[in-house]
């Protein structure tokens, strides 16, 4: 049986009480750290942009990175199929070598 936790975390200067499964507060802080990057980024950029669209663009940013992580990971998937594959071939071709010299020799 898990238990839920509140942490509190500061996004972009604000506190917030979070409810997450006991064992993930790591993760959650972690997260929050990952989130005030991306709008520490955008605040050098611009300082006059508003919270609303500040968090929207966070959300944008970090949005984008998962789908390049999950992209680059099918990427990676496929790559292993293909190698998986001639590696197939390739010894079917041997056996296929081995039975073409039992039928000459015979």
């Amino acid at each position: 049986m898990s238990d839920n936790v509140i942490v509190k975390i500061e996004i972009n200067g604000v506190m917030y009480p979070v409810s997450c499964m006991s064992g993930e507060e790591d993760r959650l802080k972690k997260s929050s750290i990952e989130v005030n990057k991306v709008i520490a980024s955008l605040s050098d950029v611009s300082e006059t942009v508003g919270e609303t669209r500040l968090l929207a663009m966070t959300s944008l940013i970090l949005a984008d990175k998962l789908i390049e992580v999950e992209n680059t990971t099918e990427q990676s998937k496929d790559h292993h199929c293909m190698n998986e594959i001639i590696n197939w071939l390739e010894k079917a071709t041997e056996r296929m070598n081995k039975v073409a010299k039992l039928l000459e020799n015979k």
